[in-house]
């Protein structure tokens, strides 16, 4: 199947309000914007909106941030977004998670630290359906996480869930 971006991809030059400083960070920072900023981009307001979201929630915070990534990680295999499983992919291994790890997120959390097992759980549970999530799953998060973090942890899952939809409903794929 091919996959087509179903709205214009703005290019460099045609970035225009909030788009064209965002750009540029993503320029100095990474090399290149990524395709969903350039479609993002056919709407600057909503695109710098949910760049200070993505940067407050998945940036250092109360939570470590490869534990977040393990979450996104999670979040997209469950959905399906190829384009974030790829992007979740190179972050993990820029912060040093094996391969092994990877597949542990996805195939077997027992070997993983508890804490990032009831993460990877809640992930999971909040993504299939966020109003029947077990009370034991809150009651495990409580053990490894404050309220705080929780929220940081709930806003990692809802943003990739968000991302996760927004590039496949628009056909978004890495060039």
């Amino acid at each position: 199947m091919t996959v087509i971006t179903q709205v214009h991809i703005v290019e460099d030059t045609e970035a225009a309000g909030p788009a064209v400083s965002i750009f540029q960070e993503f320029i100095d920072t990474r090399g290149s914007v990524p395709e969903w900023a350039r479609v993002m981009a056919n709407r600057p307001e909503v695109l710098a909106t949910f760049y200070e979201l993505f940067k407050a929630t998945m940036g250092p915070g109360l939570v470590e941030q490869d534990n977040k990534w393990k979450i996104a990680f999670k979040v997209s295999k469950l959905n399906g977004c190829t384009y974030c499983i790829g992007v979740t992919q190179t972050i993990l291994k820029k912060l040093g998670v094996s391969e092994e790890d990877m597949r542990c997120v996805d195939t077997d959390i027992t070997k993983m630290k508890p804490d990032e097992q009831v993460a990877v759980r809640y992930a999971e549970a909040t993504t299939k359906n966020a109003v029947e999530i077990p009370e034991e799953i809150y009651a495990e998060l409580k053990t490894h996480y404050n309220d705080a973090q929780i929220v940081e942890l709930t806003a990692a899952i809802g943003l990739f869930n968000y991302i996760n939809c927004f590039n496949d409903a628009l056909g978004v794929m890495p060039r």
